[in-house]
């Protein structure tokens, strides 16, 4: 992630965020279960190796881990004490791998991923195609990327007020440094050289996830 939102934001986020307040907030757990749900519902495909940017602690690397033990699964995200609090509750469980890197120099080699997941990332990026570029490097020819964020709807734009003016989202208050929307995410897909295979709009049409693939080059 760039460089504004890691100096900002990131360090204020404690690195087990994500794991407490889905066990202990009702709303934060019916979000980020709601996003699995429809993630989970749009993976219709073998893969083997799979990447997932911007991974914070672990917890949704970790859920798509758990129901398909037959991959290896990569966890990247720029937080370094997310990174380091994810290998330490995962560190008996050899098909999770977690590392620090910036999801804009992606430490690995072209076409290595099968299946890539940016999930809750784009719209917090400085650069969000050069962000969608490097992940397209190292996805496979015939691999597939799932890309989710909020849809900023009127609904959401209410729920995220009140969860960062008042609630315990208050870290998140200035996240948001792209303002993205669907058709504006649809288009940067498009013109990042990745074909829209289907669309799916989630929690009470809060959220969205995109299933792409990469366009491949005719010789």
């Amino acid at each position: 992630m760039g460089n504004k939102f890691n100096n900002n934001i990131i360090t204020k986020v404690p690195p087990d965020y994500y794991y407490q307040g889905i066990k202990k907030n009702v709303f934060q757990s019916k979000w980020h279960y709601g996003k699995l749900n429809a993630v989970l519902n749009l993976i219709k495909f073998n893969f083997k190796k799979v990447l997932d940017v911007g991974c914070a602690s672990g917890w949704f690397t970790y859920q798509i881990a758990q129901r398909f033990p037959h991959c290896q699964i990569v966890g990247i995200d720029i937080y370094r004490k997310a990174i380091q609090y994810a290998k330490s509750i995962n560190e008996n469980n050899k098909k999770i791998h977690f590392r620090q890197a910036n999801a804009n120099k992606l430490p690995f080699k072209n076409n290595q991923f099968d299946l890539i997941i940016c999930a809750e990332v784009i719209e917090h990026v400085n650069n969000p195609k050069k962000t969608l570029m490097e992940i397209k490097r190292v996805l496979a020819p015939r691999g597939f990327l799932l890309i989710e964020m909020d849809t900023g709807n009127w609904l959401f734009k209410i729920i995220w007020y009140l969860w960062t003016k008042f609630l315990k989202g208050k870290v998140w208050k200035k996240a948001h440094i792209n303002l993205l929307n669907t058709k504006i995410l649809e288009e940067l897909l498009v013109s990042s050289g990745y074909k829209i295979k289907s669309k799916k709009i989630f929690n009470y049409s809060m959220g969205v996830i995109f299933l792409c693939s990469k366009i491949l080059k005719t010789s």
